[in-house]
């Protein structure tokens, strides 16, 4: 491997694998730290550790197209992921991750958050039944955080709709 030298060590061994390995390794997604995402992480994960209370704070990630909010959310649900405990049978998830339907109607809001809660999407139940499924996982799971992405897509409804 003496011909990588110009490379830094860690990466020469990616530099001698085949065409196709090299490529696709190239290709993969990968986490690349900054002092905002960082700081927003830390914040984040301050907030999973805030004692429950009836007004928990919130936090509000926004940037311009393709600045890494996104990035951060999912770097964050893999920092804390959904365990199954096979003794129990269930199934705990701290951080709840949806994204916002493009148009904010009830039922499929509902259905986003049941779709991340791994559960079946909406049948022919109406707003009100969807509402307490949603209400009774996530308190069976262990929620603890709801992270909404693509929030500013609620702007779109009507005022009605934004009171979801």
């Amino acid at each position: 491997m003496s011909e990588y030298n110009h490379l830094l060590p860690g990466y020469r061994v990616h530099a001698a694998l085949a065409d196709d390995e090299r490529i696709a390794w190239i290709r993969a997604d990968r986490w690349l730290e900054t002092a905002r995402a960082s700081a927003a992480l830390a914040k984040l994960q301050d907030l999973l550790s805030y004692p429950q209370r009836d007004r928990m704070p919130c936090l509000l990630l926004y940037g311009d197209t393709g600045m890494g909010k996104t990035k951060i959310v999912r770097k964050f649900l893999r920092d804390h992921p959904a365990k199954f405990d096979s003794g129990t049978g269930v199934t705990t998830m701290p951080v709840v991750a949806m994204q916002m339907p493009a148009e904010p109607l009830e039922r499929d809001v509902y259905g986003e958050l049941l779709n991340a809660l791994g559960a079946p999407g909406p049948t022919n139940d109406s707003s009100y039944r969807l509402k307490e499924v949603c209400r009774s996982l996530l308190r069976r799971m262990s929620a603890r955080m709801l992270v909404i992405d693509e929030i500013h897509a609620m702007l779109a409804g009507s005022s009605r709709q934004q009171r979801i």
